[in-house]
């Protein structure tokens, strides 16, 4: 099967999967309104998430590029307790910031695999397809 068909038939599963529960196709993407302005790259397959479980609202970049100031460029706000991005959300987040003198901790899941990270200030790159599980900020 082709990259193009299989990403044919999971969309088609998860429309079914979305009728089937009773959910509307617009209560189902929240982020859809934090995508206008992006860089036009769509993410409708693999792509990276950032997962806010703390009390601290965090910066998310869509763009990584080739410098702080292209981070900077295509930043986006996730408050506390909130996502953006992940498979099939349309939404591809690159990396999440990390404010000076502030120190986050968590887990970056890739599959099957959970890798524990303590990160500093600064910007720190999210490779698709990972979930960055921030559980807590102390600064």
């Amino acid at each position: 099967m082709s990259v193009r068909n299989l990403r044919r038939a999971a969309k088609s599963a998860l429309v079914a999967t979305v009728a089937f529960t009773g959910l509307s196709l617009v209560a189902a993407q929240p982020a859809a309104a934090a995508t206008e302005g992006t860089t036009g790259m769509e993410c409708n397959w693999i792509c990276g998430k950032v997962t806010n479980s703390t009390d601290h609202g965090v910066s998310v970049t869509l763009e990584w590029g080739n410098s702080e100031a292209d981070a900077w460029k295509w930043e986006r706000w996730v408050f506390p307790h909130s996502s953006m991005g992940g498979d099939f959300s349309g939404v591809d987040v690159d990396g999440v910031y990390i404010p000076g003198g502030c120190t986050a901790i968590g887990v970056l899941l890739s599959g099957p695999t959970a890798y524990p990270f303590v990160w500093g200030s600064g910007w720190h790159k999210i490779s698709d397809p990972t979930n960055a599980v921030i559980k807590g900020i102390s600064c």
